[in-house]
């Protein structure tokens, strides 16, 4: 790890060391630049050179090794300006470096100073100030206006608008009402609301992104090692051009030219510089990268595989219509089931209602002597009539008939994955509401830009039935599905589509799909309500809960890794064809020392172009 003091400290004095030799040069001390210049290479080439020996001896070779050799032939041949401009060029590449990083990481480092740390619990008809991490599932919780929300949880009361901005990416804020989640982090932004904890602050989605943040800003970058693998090769072309030059000139100070011209440290330091721009890039738009080698990956993806539900669809069944039988109207059935099924706690009754009250504004009547048979249905009265609305084969329990045709209908609709619930009054049936997973509305979107960027292969990977991976396969346009297949088969599905094409992306979000995320070359989690096991072992956590994230993420990587690859391939060629002038003795160390501190400088500054570029 580098110091930071060292960072900023030598090419502070590198700095003032010109200026004083030129001061003192203007003023016809020559007798005095000459020794400052020489003092000032001293103290800052010293603690490099002790630097890089510890970094050597943990085997570590870096192309700064070329500058070094360039400062320290200055200093023995009495080229004072040459190996300063030299000096300053490796510490002020590295000092721009840490500028650059911290830059990057701001967006990253906005999510950890914003962590809730006192939550207001509604206990015994009164207030009191806890610790969010004392917070306990299905504490009730007081967010007030502008404060931080503590910890997940659903709005049992109050209305207000909450900016997620930092953990989903999302501008504008979201307004929140009764039965809606919030997560913590979020911040308040008008009225007071109430929340149920739905887990505590430990296993909350924002400790969650915490963990992956810094995941990400500890690791390095497989193309900085790549970088560093060109830096052998390119030390040897340097090493022996600097002594041909010298065997055929006889001339030491061009064996120094060459040296300098050579010494392309901080367009290596370009590379990571543009990974963790990229890593902070993907931060703003609610994607968690937490190493810069599953962006180089990512970029040479060749296949890509969604899990089905909750990925490539909601992951919650969905109201997609209702049947009314004899004079009923829809609308009747609709408002008369969500009524019933408003004081149920189950998946389907909260779309129901959600649905009945968002969706068609219905004003729904309060149920009297209600009562819930888990899994099965429910019984309540409204306005004098006893109703019950729920499974077919419970409907059929209550002794009411169901018609034939209801019945050939119902096995259908369990062939293509759509849910019936019946809906009977007083020992009739009045019809049915019908639920279904639905696919992402983005989805379509998604695999259209997906396809803009070369990616023809496009493949589902289920654990559900095969009429119905069909179905949705059809619908969406993939390019190969497999169905009913449990999570050793994804694994192994993973591993044969890895055979065919090479490098592959797997995307899902649920539990069972963290094997197949951990086998694939980059596992992409949906982790807005996916599992930590699946956010664990996978790359990439999308904590948004938009699948064109992921297309978003694609073209992120391919920037990032173009241009990192720009600085390499570039700054080596011209440093390569600066070195054959200078071998020819046309460069003088100085000017070439100037020459080398452009081209570096101008490489850092292409590759904070990650920062500043508009990914489309």
């Amino acid at each position: 790890m580098k110091n930071k003091f060292l960072e900023y400290l030598i090419p502070s004095i590198t700095l003032a060391g010109l200026a004083l030799a030129g001061v003192l040069y203007l003023a016809g001390l020559y007798q005095y630049d000459h020794k400052i210049l020489m003092l000032t290479l001293a103290a800052g080439t010293l603690p490099l050179m002790w630097r890089m020996l510890k970094e050597m001896l943990k085997g570590h070779f870096g192309i700064d090794l070329i500058a070094i050799v360039a400062i320290i032939s200055a200093f023995v041949l009495g080229q004072y300006l040459a190996g300063t401009v030299i000096l300053l060029m490796l510490s002020g590449g590295e000092a721009l470096e840490a500028y650059a990083l911290q830059r990057a990481r701001r967006e990253l480092s906005s999510l950890i100073s914003h962590a809730p740390s006192v939550a207001h619990k509604r206990e015994n008809g009164r207030l009191i100030d806890i610790s969010a991490g004392a917070v306990k599932i299905n504490d009730v919780i007081l967010v007030k206006p502008g404060e931080v929300v503590p910890v997940d949880g659903v709005v049992i009361e109050g209305i207000s608008e909450v900016d997620e901005s930092a953990l989903t990416g999302e501008p504008i804020p979201v307004e929140k009402r009764p039965s809606n989640s919030v997560l913590s982090g979020g911040i308040n932004k008008h009225n007071v609301l109430e929340i149920k904890a739905i887990r505590p602050a430990a296993d909350s989605k924002y400790e969650q992104i915490i963990k992956l943040i810094k995941q990400a800003e500890e690791s390095r970058a497989p193309v900085v090692r790549l970088a560093d693998r060109y830096s052998v090769w390119f030390t040897a072309i340097t090493f022996v051009a600097a002594g041909s030059a010298w065997l055929i000139s006889h001339d030491p100070i061009r064996l120094l030219a060459v040296l300098v011209v050579a010494t392309p440290c901080p367009l290596i330091l370009a590379t990571p510089i543009a990974i963790i721009s990229g890593i902070s890039k993907a931060a703003s738009r609610g994607i968690i990268v937490k190493n810069g080698g599953a962006l180089e990956t990512l970029a040479e993806v060749k296949a890509l595989i969604f899990d089905k539900t909750g990925t490539l669809t909601l992951g919650n069944p969905k109201v997609i219509g209702a049947e009314a039988l004899d004079n009923a109207m829809q609308k009747d059935i609709l408002k008369l089931a969500a009524s019933l099924d408003q004081l149920s706690a189950h998946v389907l009754a909260v779309a129901l209602t959600q649905h009945a009250v968002t969706n068609l504004n219905l004003e729904l009547a309060y149920p009297q002597n209600f009562k819930e048979f888990f899994g099965d249905g429910v019984v309540g009265e409204i306005s004098g009539h006893k109703y019950y609305f729920g499974k077919l084969d419970f409907i059929q329990k209550q002794g009411i008939a169901v018609p034939p045709e209801i019945q050939a209908k119902h096995n259908q609709s369990q062939i293509t994955g759509k849910i019936s619930v019946y809906l009977a009054e007083d020992g009739v049936l009045l019809g049915a509401v019908y639920f279904a997973d639905v696919v992402r509305p983005e989805i379509k979107t998604l695999f259209a830009n997906i396809k803009k960027q070369g990616l023809k292969n496009i493949v589902m990977l289920t654990g559900d039935k095969k009429t119905v991976a069909e179905k949705i396969g059809r619908e969406i346009g993939l390019d190969d599905i497999h169905a009913e297949a449990l999570p050793a088969d994804k694994v192994r599905e993973v591993k044969d589509h890895q055979k065919q094409f090479g490098t592959v992306a797997m995307i899902g979000d649920g539990i069972n799909d963290a094997p197949a995320l951990a086998s694939a070359d980059v596992g992409i989690s949906i982790g807005s309500h996916g599992s930590t096991a699946s956010s664990d072992t996978s790359d990439i956590v999308i904590t948004v809960d938009n699948l064109e994230r992921v297309g978003t993420a694609l073209k992120i990587a391919k920037h990032v890794i173009s241009i990192a690859k720009q600085g390499i391939f570039l700054g080596m060629g011209l440093s390569i064809f600066l070195m054959i002038i200078a071998a020819l003795g046309y460069i003088q160390p100085v000017y070439g020392a100037l020459l080398q501190e452009l081209l570096d400088v101008a490489v850092i500054l292409n590759a904070l172009r990650v920062n500043f570029e508009e990914v489309k």
